[in-house]
């Protein structure tokens, strides 16, 4: 099996997972770079790498191994079937549902989001872009030293490597459609 082969299998259980580059890296013990590096096919790893970083996305060893099948051209994710995985904000109370968990190689990853009142407001800072709109509730949306509050049909599209947290507001969840998009690598 060649290396670009096992680097797929690694960020598809990854993503799949909802692990950020940098979260994987860290709980294996490597750097982003290197982890991106494997994940890419630019380097050739030792088993003991791999097994770190199986170990980090809690598989087994083989998983890395499997010959992929034919990616799918649509994943559908019926009304109140998407699956809640963890993500940063989880920590703080906030719920993700995945709505395209199984699409292999994506460059956006669409979730449903629920804030509800009283989480804590979580700060963030991440690389990509980030897109939300808002289906229920309200909240406030602070971005850099900026803040801005966010009604049903209101969207917000931002750079994320600022500083940015959510807070519901109105003793209400907030219910809101969020996209996280990830910068493609130049070919």
């Amino acid at each position: 099996m060649d290396e670009r082969q096992i680097g797929q299998n690694i960020r598809a259980l990854r993503t799949s997972r909802g692990l950020s580059l940098t979260e994987a890296a860290k709980r294996a013990g490597l750097s982003k770079s290197s982890l991106s590096k494997i994940e890419k096919a630019q380097v050739s790893s030792p088993i003991a790498t791999l097994l770190a970083v199986a170990s980090a996305l809690d598989v087994h060893l083989s998983r890395f191994f499997v010959e992929s099948e034919a990616a799918p051209t649509h994943v559908v994710t019926r009304n109140g079937k998407a699956p809640v995985i963890s993500r940063g904000g989880s920590e703080y109370g906030y719920s993700y549902q995945a709505l395209a968990l199984e699409m292999p190689e994506k460059s956006a990853e669409p979730f449903l989001l629920t804030v509800r009142p009283g989480d804590k407001p979580g700060i963030f800072r991440h690389e990509g872009q980030e897109f939300i709109y808002i289906l229920s509730g309200r909240m406030r949306m602070r971005v850099g030293d900026e803040q801005v509050t966010l009604e049903p049909g209101d969207s917000l599209y931002f750079d994320p490597r600022q500083t940015h947290s959510i807070e519901a507001l109105d003793r209400k969840a907030v219910r809101f459609l969020c996209i996280f998009i990830q910068h493609q690598p130049s070919r």
